[in-house]
Protein backbone atom coordinates (compact mmCIF):
# COMPACT_ATOMS: atom_id res chain seq x y z
CA UNK A 1 0.00 0.00 0.00
CA UNK A 2 1.28 3.31 -0.70
CA UNK A 3 0.24 6.56 1.15
CA UNK A 4 -0.23 4.80 4.38
CA UNK A 5 1.87 6.45 6.96
CA UNK A 6 1.70 4.02 10.15
CA UNK A 7 4.50 3.24 12.69
CA UNK A 8 5.83 -0.03 12.45
CA UNK A 9 6.92 -0.30 15.95
CA UNK A 10 6.57 1.56 19.17
CA UNK A 11 9.52 3.42 20.53
CA UNK A 12 9.33 1.14 23.44
CA UNK A 13 9.90 -1.70 21.39
CA UNK A 14 12.69 -0.28 19.29
CA UNK A 15 14.29 1.08 22.10
CA UNK A 16 14.48 -2.85 23.89
CA UNK A 17 15.51 -3.90 19.85
CA UNK A 18 18.38 -1.47 20.30
CA UNK A 19 18.95 -2.52 23.86
CA UNK A 20 19.70 -6.14 22.22
CA UNK A 21 21.64 -4.66 19.45
CA UNK A 22 23.66 -3.09 22.18
CA UNK A 23 24.39 -6.17 24.27
CA UNK A 24 25.92 -8.22 21.56
CA UNK A 25 28.32 -4.69 20.77
CA UNK A 26 29.33 -4.41 24.33
CA UNK A 27 30.12 -8.11 23.91
CA UNK A 28 31.95 -7.85 20.86
CA UNK A 29 33.95 -5.50 23.41
CA UNK A 30 34.81 -8.14 25.37
CA UNK A 31 36.17 -9.97 22.25
CA UNK A 32 39.58 -7.10 21.87
CA UNK A 33 42.20 -6.45 24.09
CA UNK A 34 43.10 -3.26 25.32
CA UNK A 35 46.17 -3.54 22.92
CA UNK A 36 43.61 -4.21 20.09
CA UNK A 37 41.84 -0.81 20.98
CA UNK A 38 44.99 1.11 18.78
CA UNK A 39 44.61 -1.39 15.92
CA UNK A 40 42.66 -0.63 12.63
CA UNK A 41 41.63 -2.51 9.88
CA UNK A 42 43.58 -0.75 7.36
CA UNK A 43 46.02 1.90 7.22
CA UNK A 44 44.21 5.39 8.08
CA UNK A 45 41.14 4.18 9.13
CA UNK A 46 39.44 4.64 12.75
CA UNK A 47 40.62 2.18 15.43
CA UNK A 48 38.97 -0.75 17.05
CA UNK A 49 38.29 2.21 20.22
CA UNK A 50 37.39 4.65 18.09
CA UNK A 51 35.47 3.25 16.29
CA UNK A 52 33.07 1.56 19.29
CA UNK A 53 33.86 5.31 20.35
CA UNK A 54 32.19 6.85 17.40
CA UNK A 55 29.00 3.95 17.73
CA UNK A 56 28.33 5.80 21.11
CA UNK A 57 29.09 9.69 19.98
CA UNK A 58 27.23 9.21 16.82
CA UNK A 59 23.78 7.95 19.17
CA UNK A 60 24.55 10.57 21.70
CA UNK A 61 24.86 13.39 19.06
CA UNK A 62 21.44 12.32 16.93
CA UNK A 63 19.30 10.73 19.92
CA UNK A 64 20.15 14.25 22.14
CA UNK A 65 19.42 16.57 18.88
CA UNK A 66 16.05 14.37 18.14
CA UNK A 67 14.75 13.75 21.22
CA UNK A 68 15.96 17.24 22.90
CA UNK A 69 15.99 19.39 19.82
CA UNK A 70 19.62 19.95 21.09
CA UNK A 71 21.86 20.13 18.34
CA UNK A 72 24.88 21.92 20.40
CA UNK A 73 26.57 20.91 23.38
CA UNK A 74 25.52 22.70 26.58
CA UNK A 75 28.17 22.29 30.12
CA UNK A 76 30.96 20.50 30.94
CA UNK A 77 32.42 17.48 29.07
CA UNK A 78 31.35 15.47 31.67
CA UNK A 79 27.50 16.71 30.89
CA UNK A 80 28.35 17.19 26.92
CA UNK A 81 30.75 14.67 26.20
CA UNK A 82 30.41 17.02 22.76
CA UNK A 83 31.67 19.70 24.30
CA UNK A 84 35.51 18.84 23.49
CA UNK A 85 35.04 14.93 21.17
CA UNK A 86 38.70 14.73 20.93
CA UNK A 87 39.51 14.84 24.35
CA UNK A 88 36.69 12.75 25.45
CA UNK A 89 37.26 10.30 22.83
CA UNK A 90 41.41 10.41 23.98
CA UNK A 91 39.89 9.56 27.90
CA UNK A 92 37.78 7.05 26.51
CA UNK A 93 39.16 4.81 23.43
CA UNK A 94 42.21 2.88 24.97
CA UNK A 95 40.25 1.18 28.10
CA UNK A 96 37.79 -1.84 27.20
CA UNK A 97 36.15 -0.56 30.33
CA UNK A 98 35.89 3.09 29.87
CA UNK A 99 34.09 2.16 26.67
CA UNK A 100 32.12 -0.37 28.07
CA UNK A 101 31.08 2.14 30.44
CA UNK A 102 30.39 4.83 27.54
CA UNK A 103 27.99 2.71 25.69
CA UNK A 104 25.81 1.95 28.20
CA UNK A 105 25.73 5.15 29.25
CA UNK A 106 24.76 6.52 26.01
CA UNK A 107 21.97 3.66 25.73
CA UNK A 108 20.46 4.63 29.04
CA UNK A 109 20.73 8.63 28.27
CA UNK A 110 19.00 7.72 25.18
CA UNK A 111 15.74 6.42 27.60
CA UNK A 112 15.86 9.18 29.43
CA UNK A 113 15.64 11.63 26.60
CA UNK A 114 12.92 9.46 24.78
CA UNK A 115 10.76 10.12 27.89
CA UNK A 116 11.04 13.72 28.24
CA UNK A 117 10.60 13.51 24.26
CA UNK A 118 7.31 15.36 22.59
CA UNK A 119 5.60 12.61 20.25
CA UNK A 120 5.99 14.65 17.10
CA UNK A 121 9.62 14.85 17.45
CA UNK A 122 9.39 11.15 15.84
CA UNK A 123 6.66 11.38 13.31
CA UNK A 124 7.17 15.36 12.40
CA UNK A 125 9.86 16.52 9.75
CA UNK A 126 13.03 17.47 12.11
CA UNK A 127 13.27 21.11 10.55
CA UNK A 128 15.70 22.17 13.37
CA UNK A 129 18.20 18.50 12.24
CA UNK A 130 21.75 20.41 11.11
CA UNK A 131 22.88 17.05 10.34
CA UNK A 132 20.29 15.58 8.27
CA UNK A 133 17.50 18.23 7.47
CA UNK A 134 13.92 17.33 6.71
CA UNK A 135 14.12 13.88 8.15
CA UNK A 136 11.52 12.23 10.16
CA UNK A 137 12.60 11.61 13.87
CA UNK A 138 11.96 7.78 13.24
CA UNK A 139 14.27 8.21 10.33
CA UNK A 140 17.25 9.80 12.02
CA UNK A 141 17.11 7.77 14.97
CA UNK A 142 17.37 4.94 12.93
CA UNK A 143 19.90 6.35 10.90
CA UNK A 144 21.69 6.25 14.32
CA UNK A 145 20.79 2.19 15.16
CA UNK A 146 21.78 1.56 11.41
CA UNK A 147 25.54 3.23 12.28
CA UNK A 148 25.88 1.22 14.82
CA UNK A 149 25.40 -1.72 13.46
CA UNK A 150 27.22 -0.70 10.48
CA UNK A 151 30.43 -0.10 12.37
CA UNK A 152 29.90 -3.55 14.74
CA UNK A 153 30.13 -5.21 11.02
CA UNK A 154 33.78 -3.55 10.69
CA UNK A 155 34.71 -4.67 14.04
CA UNK A 156 33.71 -8.44 13.56
CA UNK A 157 35.78 -8.70 10.59
CA UNK A 158 38.52 -7.19 12.49
CA UNK A 159 38.08 -9.66 15.18
CA UNK A 160 38.00 -12.74 12.97
CA UNK A 161 40.80 -11.35 11.27
CA UNK A 162 42.58 -11.15 14.47
CA UNK A 163 41.47 -15.16 15.52
CA UNK A 164 38.74 -13.77 17.93
CA UNK A 165 35.49 -15.33 18.17
CA UNK A 166 32.50 -12.76 17.93
CA UNK A 167 29.36 -12.90 19.86
CA UNK A 168 25.73 -14.17 17.66
CA UNK A 169 24.98 -11.41 15.67
CA UNK A 170 21.15 -11.65 17.04
CA UNK A 171 20.12 -10.79 20.62
CA UNK A 172 17.73 -14.27 20.06
CA UNK A 173 20.74 -16.31 19.93
CA UNK A 174 21.56 -14.21 23.18
CA UNK A 175 19.14 -16.47 26.30
CA UNK A 176 20.20 -13.89 28.84
CA UNK A 177 18.56 -11.15 26.79
CA UNK A 178 15.87 -12.91 24.89
CA UNK A 179 14.29 -15.28 27.32
CA UNK A 180 13.16 -12.47 29.81
CA UNK A 181 11.54 -10.49 26.34
CA UNK A 182 9.91 -13.52 24.68
CA UNK A 183 6.40 -13.09 23.36
CA UNK A 184 6.57 -9.40 24.47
Amino acid sequence: MTGVATAYTTLGRFLDHWDGVRMVTLKLLGCFSEADLRRTLWPGSRTVGEMFHHIGAHQFYACRGLFLGQWEPKGTLEESPDADWDLHKHLTVYKTETLHHWLERVQQQTRTWAQEAVESRLTDFATDNPWHEGMRGWLLLQHAYQDEVHHRGQLYALARQLGYLPPDVFAVDHPDYWNERKWK
